[in-house]
């Protein structure tokens, strides 16, 4: 109990931290995200659904104090259908929760911050990094703490399942500790409290150094650093098992190449040093993380049920339609944690009906409409950086907006409702396209009138050589 009020009060003075500082709160709550984990796991396991809540106070005062400065008044970029289109989907998640159909109010209000708490990073990340080299400088470090995360990764993986180190955020049987199959090899979470938050951090953590390697065409000079993360996180999503990240890293790649290599100056030697760059780690990969690539391959190879997970997120919605009826059965419905908020009773509406996949479980929340407007933002969102991707002026900006527009792209038919961890860096990278757009603009304004010139990367990403 005095833990608990202890966090509490914790919390109390974080927000009012955060309101003072609310850049600094922006990033050190995108660090806690990592580490959230580690900390409901092993260090204050009685109290993880306090903990759960950190971040977000952090990200509330950063909220309050936005609002209170003057960088509010940033002009934003020009987009008139996606402000549209999201504000009247919040309007329809505001009437949701009064939604007559769910069992308390309390369910319909953590739905509606499932669904929205983290949309104001749109806006808020924008103001948050002054210039290129700010942006640079926060990217430059926060994808180095891949490193330890997956060294982490790796002490699991060699560990038995009843190992301290290989639990979850809730207290789990060792023998409900996801294996490879009849492997004696866990699938490993790192600082994450589950496999998906984990498997959607290195996702992400793989989209920002493609960023950064972009910026500076994959040069190796003055990219050590970044290339041994890079191999770090491939590591890490071999040992979680999760075959996901590597198909749809395959799947948009092409878009990649064309966007971030074809159409940019020296693509030739680009090229060249990326297929090095990929191949020298694959061999790393092969000899160093031997163990891992095998158990990898072997459940990769198993292709019971995959077919199937690929199309679900498509299909499910349309199963679902028939159960949801015009209205659904209101937001936060279908949410993990709405059980807790009944008192651990089951919605009798829902039952044997609930889908795994986030799009059906939209549908059946939100109803046929209200699962128009939210995945219409989704599309709106990619169609936006697309479109940014393809006409900003300096290179640094062109790769913000190339590398979210890969992410964006994935999440279309993935979770970014349920799944926290994807949810927060969705709306973190939204903000860092809208900030391209706003530097961009700045850069063209402040360049020399040469024309022809390619402004150059921000000196914390650019290698020589």
């Amino acid at each position: 109990m005095i833990t608990r009020i202890l966090l509490l009060a914790l919390g109390c003075a974080a927000v009012g931290w955060s309101i003072r500082q609310w850049r600094l709160a922006i990033q050190a709550a995108m660090v806690l995200l990592i580490l959230e984990g580690a900390i409901r796991k092993w260090l204050l396991p009685g109290s993880q659904d306090l903990v759960y809540f950190a971040k977000d106070a952090l990200f509330l005062g950063a909220y309050i104090g936005f609002l209170r400065s003057r960088s509010r008044r940033l002009p934003l970029p020009r987009a008139p259908i996606l402000y549209g289109t999201l504000g009247f989907a919040i309007i329809l998640g505001l009437f949701q929760v009064l939604n007559p159909t769910l069992p308390n109010l309390l369910v319909g209000v953590l739905g509606f911050k499932s669904y929205f708490f983290y949309v104001p990073l749109l806006f808020v990340v924008p103001a948050v990094f002054r210039d290129d080299a700010d942006l640079a400088r926060f990217l430059q470090r926060y994808v180095l703490i891949v490193i330890p995360v997956v060294l982490l990764s790796v002490a699991q993986f060699f560990s038995p399942a009843g190992s301290v180190l290989n639990t979850y955020a809730q207290p789990t049987d060792s023998e409900l500790i996801s294996t490879f199959g009849s492997s004696k090899f866990v699938r490993t979470t790192g600082t994450f409290s589950y496999i998906s938050g984990y498997t959607s951090y290195l996702l992400v953590t793989t989209i920002l150094l493609l960023m950064i390697l972009t910026t500076t065409r994959w040069r190796f000079r003055g990219n050590l650093l970044v290339f041994g993360a890079l191999g770090m996180v491939l590591l890490g999503i071999m040992m979680s098992g999760s075959r996901g990240p590597i198909f749809l890293l395959a799947v948009v790649f092409p878009l990649y190449w064309w966007l971030a290599v074809v159409r940019e100056k020296q693509s030739g030697q680009t090229f060249v040093r990326l297929l090095v760059g990929l191949g020298l780690l694959a061999a790393g990969l092969s000899s160093a993380g031997d163990q891992a690539v095998t158990a990898f391959s072997q459940r990769a190879a198993s292709t019971e049920g995959m077919g199937s997970r690929l199309f679900f997120p498509f299909v499910s919605p349309v199963h679902m339609l028939p159960y949801a009826g015009p209205f659904g059965f209101g937001i936060g419905a279908t949410h993990q944690a709405a059980k807790t908020l009944t008192g651990g009773v089951e919605n009798p509406l829902l039952v044997n009906i609930t889908p795994e996949a986030e799009s059906g479980r939209v549908m059946l929340e939100l109803g046929p409409v209200g699962f128009f407007f939210a995945y219409f933002v989704r599309f709106a969102i990619a169609a936006f950086a697309f479109r940014q991707a393809l006409r900003l002026r300096t290179l640094f900006h062109r790769a913000v907006a190339t590398s979210a527009l890969l992410f964006f792209l994935v999440q279309i038919p993935g979770g970014i409702v349920f799944d926290v961890t994807a949810g927060v860096y969705y709306w973190f990278l939204a903000g860092l396209v809208f900030l391209a757009v706003r530097l961009d603009r700045q850069a063209v304004l402040a360049r020399a009138p040469r024309p022809a010139a390619t402004p150059a990367a921000p000196a914390a990403l650019r290698g020589s050589g």
